[in-house]
């Protein structure tokens, strides 16, 4: 069996050392470098801390400038758990679709899911290996949510750009609007009696509130809403434009 610890159990070591996965980027310190920006992203438990819910808003900026108004920047990593990433858009993209390629290939090897502390110690160390890259600015951060076989509950964890990953007990946020959204979240007192759809408003309800005070991400209006994920005991799944679009008009 093949040991976790072991660095080179990880796909994207492999890759690398096989000279299958593109160079680390690099860039001089005096080199100004404009990249699309991320955010905001906020999960949010419920259902008894059963269940989590994650929302993203849609934008994408550089600086000043808007660049996408319908980027998805949430990720099923795999039947249990999802990535949303904040920061340097296409960094974040890049963890996302590595992160989910290195759970797929543990559980070919060793024939089970990984356990939530071993995706957060994966994820942990692929945001570690481009330290190099927050330094020049280019960083981007993950925030990973799943479900728990072996307490059965939702967990959340947020990390920063050394690759520290912290758990969060009731919510979270990231992103340029995080402050605000988290302070949506946190206003809410009885969030352990908190259903479902009454979570779908919340997270809803937080980002709105983002979008009034951060540029950066968007609100409610428009063609692009934002995109919510549920994790529960049944697993990860996107939910349906229909019902985010219901939910966002009652906040109308």
């Amino acid at each position: 069996m093949t040991e976790l610890n072991d660095p080179l159990t990880s796909l994207s070591a492999h890759l690398k050392a096989e000279g299958l996965l593109a160079p680390e980027l690099t860039a001089r310190g005096d080199m100004a470098v404009s990249t699309p920006e991320a955010t905001t992203i906020v999960a949010l438990t419920h259902s008894q801390g059963a269940a989590v819910t994650l929302a993203a808003d849609r934008r994408a900026s550089a600086g000043h400038r808007i660049v996408k108004d319908d980027m998805t920047k949430l990720f099923l990593a795999d039947r249990f758990s999802a990535v949303g990433i904040a920061g340097a858009a296409g960094l974040g993209i890049e963890f996302a679709r590595l992160f989910a390629l290195e759970l797929e290939h543990v559980e070919k090897i060793e024939g089970r899911t990984l356990s939530h502390e071993g995706k957060v110690r994966r994820l942990s160390l692929l945001v570690r290996a481009h330290l190099q890259l927050a330094m020049q600015g280019l960083a981007a951060v993950p925030l990973l949510a799943g479900f728990d076989a072996r307490t059965g509950t939702a967990r959340l964890h947020t990390f920063d750009a050394t690759g520290g990953a912290y758990e969060e007990r009731l919510c979270a946020a990231i992103g340029s609007g995080s402050d605000i959204a988290r302070a949506v979240l946190d206003s809410q007192r009885s969030r352990a009696e908190t259903t479902q759809e009454d979570a779908h408003t919340l997270v809803l309800e937080a980002l709105a509130a983002a979008s009034r005070r951060d540029s950066a991400t968007s609100g409610l209006r428009g063609e692009a809403l934002p995109v919510l994920v549920d994790i529960d005991i049944s697993g990860a799944r996107f939910v349906s434009a229909d019902r985010v679009r219901h939910s966002a008009e009652t906040l109308a």
